[in-house]
C-alpha cells in the first residue's frame, strides 16, 4: 500500500501543477514534497510527473495513478474523521448539494443543530460526482442513481410567481396550459422545474417556445419582477412577486428532494440517522417559508 503522505502529496501536485504550491496548501516544506513524490514514483516503479514549462504534467503511469490516488486519499481522510466521530460521540458529515437548496435547507438545518460540518455547492446534474470526491450525502431534485442509497424527503409544489397586475394573477393558482401561452422563465434546462414542465407538456403535444431561462431562482425571479413574464420556481417569493400554485389539469404539480449516500460508506448507518433528521426538518422549514413569505405579502 502507497503512504498517505506520498499519495497527498501526489495529489496536490496534481491540482496545483507544481511542488512549491503543493507544499503551500499541504503546509510542508517544498524539499517535503519532493521527496515525497520521489518515494510514491520508488513504490510505483516509474516517474509520475515530467516538469515541463507550464509546471508539472503527468505521465502515463501518472495518469493511471492518479483516480486510484484520489480516491485511497479520500477513503483515508474519511475513515480518520469517522473514527475521531465515534470516539468523540460525534457525527459529522459534508453535504453536496445546489446553492439555492445549501441555502434555504442545508443552512437552517446546521443551524438547528444537524450534524454537517460543510456543503460542496454543485449544480443539480454535478452534485451526485461529489459523492466520489470527498461528500458524504448528496441532496438534490435530481433523481438518485441506482447504485446510491436514497431517500426522498420531501416533494416540492411548483409555484407561478409573478407581479400582482399580471393577468394570470387574478385567480387561486395557474394552470400549465395558460402559462405556455405567453413568456415565462425558469431555472437552467435539467433544473427540477423544467423537467416536470417539459414532460407534462410533451405529454399533450404543447409548445414550450415561449420558455427562457436563468442561472438560478433569484435570477429569474428578478427578471420577472422586471417584467419578463411569470417564473416557475420552488422557492418563496422575493421582489415583490406573489406566489400561485401551478397547476395541471387542475393537479399541483411537483418534484421530489432527494437524499442520496454510497451503499459502501463508512460511516452509512449515522448517514441515514442524518437524512431522517433532515427529512423531520424539512417537512416543517420548507412549508413554513412560504408561509412566512406569504405573511409579509399581506
Amino acid at each position: 500500500m502507497y503512504g498517505e503522505r506520498e499519495l497527498e502529496a501526489f495529489v496536490a501536485v496534481l491540482d496545483c501543477g507544481s511542488v512549491s504550491l503543493a507544499a503551500e496548501r499541504l503546509i510542508r516544506t517544498q524539499p517535503t514534497v519532493s521527496r515525497q513524490i520521489a518515494s510514491l514514483e520508488r513504490q510505483v516503479g516509474a516517474a509520475l510527473f515530467r516538469r515541463m514549462p507550464q509546471g508539472m504534467v503527468t505521465t502515463y503511469a501518472g495518469e493511471r495513478l492518479e483516480p486510484m490516488a484520489r480516491d485511497l486519499v479520500r477513503r483515508g481522510r474519511r475513515a480518520r474523521e469517522v473514527m475521531s466521530g465515534i470516539v468523540q460521540n460525534e457525527r459529522s458529515f459534508v453535504a453536496a448539494a445546489p446553492e439555492m437548496t445549501s441555502v434555504l435547507v442545508l443552512a437552517p438545518f446546521i443551524a438547528r443543530g444537524g450534524p454537517i460540518s460543510d456543503v460542496v455547492v454543485a449544480t443539480p446534474a454535478e452534485t451526485y460526482d461529489r459523492l466520489r470526491s470527498g461528500a458524504d450525502l448528496a441532496v438534490t431534485t435530481s433523481p438518485p442513481d441506482s447504485r446510491l442509497r436514497s431517500r426522498r424527503i420531501l416533494d416540492l409544489p411548483l409555484y407561478c410567481q409573478l407581479p400582482s397586475d399580471h393577468p394570470l394573477a387574478a385567480g387561486d393558482a395557474v394552470e400549465l396550459r395558460d402559462l405556455l401561452a405567453g413568456p415565462f422563465l425558469t431555472s437552467g434546462v435539467g433544473s427540477a422545474a423544467w423537467t416536470q414542465i417539459q414532460r407534462a407538456a410533451e405529454g399533450e403535444a404543447w409548445s414550450l417556445e415561449m420558455a427562457s431561462f436563468g442561472a438560478d431562482a433569484p435570477i429569474v425571479q428578478a427578471r420577472s419582477a422586471a417584467g419578463h413574464g411569470p417564473c416557475v420556481v420552488v422557492e418563496p417569493p422575493r421582489f415583490g412577486l406573489i406566489s400561485k400554485p401551478l397547476l395541471h389539469r387542475g393537479t399541483p404539480m411537483q418534484c421530489a428532494l432527494y437524499a442520496s449516500w454510497e451503499r459502501a460508506h463508512y460511516a452509512r448507518d449515522d448517514i441515514r440517522a442524518v437524512i431522517d433528521e433532515l427529512a423531520a426538518f424539512v417537512a416543517d422549514h420548507v412549508s413554513g417559508l412560504h408561509e412566512k413569505a406569504a405573511l409579509r405579502a399581506l
